[in-house]
């Protein structure tokens, strides 16, 4: 497959100054913007002054895209920094952040746009993203190679078993192309199995992620690797609690979807009936439950605060002018759903480790966040669920269809039947699967806003069998196997608007919620395999 992006990209460009690797410079949302028209193939832009926001307003004609091979120059003002630096010893970055002269290790620049990239984490591992300034004026330069040909992204154009899965149940049928997509996702399983016993998050996302190792036992990875998953999960733990993904404000308690773990490990007891891993999973989670009724839990709604499950990339899912301290008061639809059913698990597993005050106390904080789910997040004139409930005195709720959320309330059972039904008819769906929110918000590039992620409409598609629709569950199986097939490898996401998978923010190979929910596909909807 040889992706066409590169022909149709556009000549204006969004981009930050990082300091270190870090998303410093300016409020989240607010990005640098420049329309690169080269001369001769090259382009410069003008001296932009860190913490100051260049917006170009060139106009840009209809069918005008950025040339091949274009040598970018950019120029960075970092006087005021240094002079801070020798006056006060220390920066204050316009988004508050105090950065002394000793710990300053160099400038970067991160964008939406190949070479750059948004992952700011990752600058430092991309030289070529390093601004210099060989003269010592504190002007900071480099030059990027936009729209390189060696940026063109292709995928391999065939694939071929090459390990050994026969100890692994054999899936035939009367189909060449399920067929090999269920070896070729068994193939990327092994692949992603880490040297220390534990699962590799995807090809280019190394170690372990607490929502992406616990979205993908749920899927079908407790069945097949119940050890690697148990490790995997005992690496998100971190005195006696559950460890939460990096997210908006660093992480918990503005990210606060690190329980999903808990169903994880639930599903590992459903498949194994190991009751030492029972008893060790029931202290963690209950412990990590005590913090959050603390931390997160909200006694007027039943809710609990924390931004979206997964959808942890700020302005990609929230209004701009949100701040985190307003993300970590927004009740989403998909962490609630999470919560929901952590209760239920916790009254499960109380009851099964004779912890019978604990059964009435877990299904009677279940049973509120059932009821503030319908009560707060229920769209009648949509027949689905609002994404979330946000704002800063009186919350209002948001009525976009926030698709991972939806189908975890399908799946656990948060609606009646009759409107199980109603939402999987009712939530959005694309020509190319269904997109993580819908509708789309403008001028916000795909990552989760304008993409469909495969592991999400694997969670659709249980959904879509769960309310006995076949014609969404057809639908969710054609979108996973379609770029499977077509990119040879389960990739991260791709493109809501045209299925392709070069488009987005970042994207990766192998990736394991990605396969995980390929060969779900063939247990939990062909077979109709579930552990009780």
């Amino acid at each position: 497959y040889k992706s066409p992006a590169n022909k149709f990209k556009s000549p204006v460009l969004s981009f930050k100054f990082s300091i270190n690797g870090k998303d410093n410079e300016m409020a989240s949302g607010r990005d640098h913007q420049f329309v690169c028209r080269p001369v001769n193939g090259a382009a410069e832009t003008p001296l932009i002054k860190f913490g100051e926001q260049l917006v170009d307003k060139t106009p840009v004609a209809e069918g005008l895209y950025l040339n091949p091979g274009t040598k970018l120059k950019v120029r960075l003002d970092m006087r005021h920094v240094f002079e801070a630096f020798t006056r006060q010893g220390y920066y204050t970055t316009p988004n508050g952040d105090k950065i002394y002269k000793d710990d300053f290790k160099g400038v970067f620049i991160a964008g939406g746009s190949a070479p750059m990239i948004w992952d700011f984490n990752n600058l430092v591992n991309h030289p070529e993203l390093e601004l210099k300034d060989p003269d010592g004026d504190k002007i900071f330069e480099t030059i990027l190679n936009m729209n390189d040909a060696k940026d063109e992204k292709t995928t391999a154009p065939v694939w071929k078993l090459s390990k050994d899965i026969s100890r692994f149940p054999q899936y035939k049928s009367d189909y060449a192309l399920s067929d090999a997509l269920y070896n070729l996702s068994i193939e990327e399983m092994e692949n992603s199995i880490e040297p220390d016993g534990t699962f590799r998050t995807g090809k280019e996302w190394s170690g372990v992620w607490t929502r992406d190792i616990s979205y993908s036992i749920i899927l079908s990875m407790a069945v097949l690797h119940p050890e690697v998953a148990v490790n995997s999960l005992m690496r998100k733990v971190k005195d006696g609690r559950i460890i939460q993904d990096t997210g908006t404000g660093g992480a918990y308690p503005v990210s606060s979807d690190r329980m999903v773990w808990a169903i994880a490990a639930w599903e590992v007891y459903k498949v194994t009936g190991d009751k030492n891993w029972l008893n060790q999973a029931y202290a963690i989670i209950k412990k990590s439950a005590e913090d959050d009724m603390v931390n997160i839990y909200d006694t007027e709604t039943g809710l609990f605060k924390g931004e979206s499950s997964f959808l942890d990339w700020r302005e990609q899912t929230y209004p701009r002018w949100l701040q985190p301290a307003d993300i970590y008061e927004s009740e989403c639809l998909g962490t609630n759903a999470v919560h929901y059913q952590v209760y239920k698990v916790l009254s499960e597993m109380a009851g099964l480790l004779n912890d019978k005050a604990s059964v009435t106390k877990f299904n009677k904080t279940a049973t509120g966040i059932k009821q503030g789910i319908e009560k707060y997040l229920w769209l009648n004139d949509k027949g689905y669920y609002g994404q979330y409930l946000y704002g800063r005195i009186n919350k209002t709720v948001s009525p976009r269809a926030e698709a991972l959320g939806e189908a975890l309330s399908v799946l656990f059972d948060i609606p009646s039947a009759e409107r199980q039904k109603q939402v999987v008819e009712s939530a959005p769906t694309g020509d190319y699967g269904t997109p993580c929110i819908y509708p789309q918000i403008p001028g916000i590039p795909p990552y989760h806003n304008n993409a469909v992620w495969p592991f999400v409409e694997s969670y659709w598609a249980l959904a879509g069998a769960k309310a006995g629709n076949e014609q969404s569950v057809l639908k969710s199986i054609s979108a996973i196997y379609r770029p499977a097939a077509l990119f040879l490898t389960n990739k991260e996401n791709f493109v809501a608007s045209d299925g392709d998978y070069a488009g987005t923010q970042i994207n990766s190979s192998n990736m394991l919620w990605s396969l995980s929910g390929n060969i779900a596909m063939v247990y939990k909807v062909l077979f109709g395999m579930h552990y009780k």
